[in-house]
Formats: C-alpha cells, sequence, structure tokens
C-alpha cells in the first residue's frame, strides 16, 4: 500500500486568502537558546493551508464542526484531472465524466493558487466551481468536494461555488496537494483538528492506494 500525504506544508509567509492573517510560527523556547524544550507558537487562520469548510462558513445557522460526520472524511474518493484549457469546473465539464455513485470527488488543476515560487505571493486565477458546477454536484451523491486551490469557489464568486455544496450539507476539502497523484480512486482519511463549534479547521489529509 502506498500513502499519497496531500496535506500542505503550513510555514511562516505561506500563501492565504487575501485579508486573512499571515501565518506565522514563532519559537517561543529553544533549546539552542538555553530553554529547557524547543516550543512553536502558531498564528493562522483555520482556512490556511489544507482545510475543511463546514456549511456555517457561509450560513449562520448551518452545521459546524461539533455537527461533523467523520465517516464524510473517511472512504472511497476519486480524483478527476482538470484539463489545462478548463478556467471553471462547470456543470458542463462534470458532464463529462461519471459521477454515479460517486460519494468523495477531488479535482486536480494545474493552478493551486499556492505553488508560485519565488514570491509565494497568492494567485487568483486559479480553477474552481463556478456556480453551475456547485449546482450539479449539489443534485449527486457526493457527500465531499475536494480541490487542490485554495477555494471550492472562484476567486470573483465565492458563494456561487459554495453555497450550493454547503447549503446541501457538501463538506468542502479546500487546499490539498495532488501533486504526483494520478486519477483515480483511492482511500481519503481527512481528519481535521477538533475546533468547538467552528466552521473549519485545517486537516491532515492523506490517500491511500492499493488499500485493498
Amino acid at each position: 500500500m502506498r500513502i499519497h500525504d496531500i496535506t500542505r506544508t503550513v510555514h511562516s509567509g505561506m500563501p492565504v486568502w487575501p485579508g486573512d492573517p499571515e501565518v506565522r510560527l514563532e519559537w517561543l523556547s529553544q533549546i539552542s537558546e538555553g530553554g529547557s524544550v524547543n516550543l512553536t507558537q502558531i498564528h493562522m487562520c483555520a482556512h490556511s493551508g489544507t482545510h475543511i469548510d463546514m456549511p456555517s462558513h457561509f450560513l449562520d445557522e448551518g452545521e459546524n464542526l461539533d455537527d461533523l460526520d467523520l465517516n464524510i472524511l473517511i472512504g472511497i474518493a476519486r480524483v478527476v484531472l482538470v484539463p489545462d484549457d478548463i478556467v471553471a469546473i462547470n456543470e458542463t465539464f462534470l458532464r463529462t465524466i461519471s459521477m454515479d455513485g460517486v460519494e468523495r470527488v477531488l479535482f486536480k488543476t494545474s493552478k493551486t493558487a499556492f505553488e508560485t515560487a519565488p514570491t509565494l505571493s497568492f494567485n487568483q486565477n486559479f480553477v474552481a466551481l463556478d456556480a453551475s458546477g456547485a449546482r450539479f454536484l449539489a443534485e449527486t451523491s457526493c457527500k465531499l468536494v475536494g480541490i487542490d486551490t485554495m477555494s471550492v469557489a472562484l476567486f470573483d464568486d465565492p458563494e456561487g461555488g459554495h453555497l450550493p455544496l454547503l447549503e446541501a450539507g457538501i463538506v468542502a476539502l479546500e487546499g490539498i496537494n495532488l501533486e504526483g497523484v494520478e486519477p483515480g480512486e483511492y482511500q481519503l482519511i481527512a481528519l481535521p483538528l477538533r475546533l468547538g463549534g467552528r466552521e473549519g479547521a485545517p486537516v491532515r489529509a492523506v490517500l491511500l492506494e492499493g488499500w485493498n
């Protein structure tokens, strides 16, 4: 069995959504400087790096992490390659792939909004769901929609790509790293921090290949 770690490394200065606080990992204590232990303090938004969105991220009365069924985050997931010429994952594109019985879908794109070295600046021209694509998935058997960009929704229409999913109770898994992962079916394990009553949380996500 092969394990694909699809989690983004959290590090100081990593790209974040415009307006979100900068990610900072700071030393509270270092042995090399006379401390008795090495001790790290973390400053970050819950939606930095690889994370999940619960319905309450956009819906005031929506479910939060206390309501999360972990079965949604553990199970067979299909990785779908989005061609380079696709600028938005819309209903037309989704009708070209088979979604029958798919409960977890992970979209692999060529524009992740993360890896823009050497500046590591935010790239708003990433590929994501438009409103028609989100509405289409909301009518399928999907319980989880993941993507390797910073958001499941296009930068200029965050509600259009989020609301149909979240209103249908679909969890969004954002900011995964699918580099080196081929399209196909895998076993997904994506467990968030247990942040009480919150709308989202960082996740450690892996795909298992050849698990059966």
